[in-house]
């Protein structure tokens, strides 16, 4: 009989340690950076199907790290950032086996990159003042102006 309570208490004490190693959802941890290796805060990140338990507003923190706990399945994750091409990947996520995403984000393709704006200048009349898109180039053929320093003899 003694034995049978020992048993009994040993059950009710350690039963709820087992059950919590045997926890359903699984540790999700994304870090989100672009292709320098620079960290990308503020990036949205859609997950779907999306369990009722992840906020709809997930988004990387200013290290560029997202978490989420999931239930085992295949889900399509996607991170969207101004700037930056859509980021999609199909994962499975299992029991107990964390996971670490590591997104590296491209910068989205413009048609001048990269370009300079003008707006404005006081010395220049612009009869249409709308932004000009002009492309960057290299100054080659150029000779250093003419110092009017005089260079000290030491």
């Amino acid at each position: 009989m003694a034995a049978a309570r020992i048993a009994a208490v040993f059950l009710v004490a350690f039963l709820p340690v087992v059950g919590a190693q045997q926890s359903s959802q699984t540790q999700l941890t994304i870090h989100v950076t672009d292709v320098t290796r620079a960290v990308v805060p503020g990036a949205h990140i859609e997950i779907d199907p999306s369990p009722p338990a992840i906020d709809p507003g997930l988004a990387t923190d200013d290290q560029g790290i997202a978490t989420a706990s999931l239930p085992a399945r295949t889900y399509t994750l996607s991170i969207i950032a101004p700037g930056f091409q859509k980021w999609t990947r199909q994962i499975d996520v299992q029991i107990g086996a964390d996971r670490t995403i590591m997104a590296t984000l491209e910068v989205e393709p413009t048609e001048c990159n990269p370009c300079i704006t003008v707006v404005s200048h006081p010395d220049l009349p612009l009869e249409n003042p709308e932004p000009v898109f002009l492309p960057l180039q290299p100054f080659n053929n150029l000779t250093p102006l003419p110092s009017h320093i005089p260079k000290k003899r030491w």
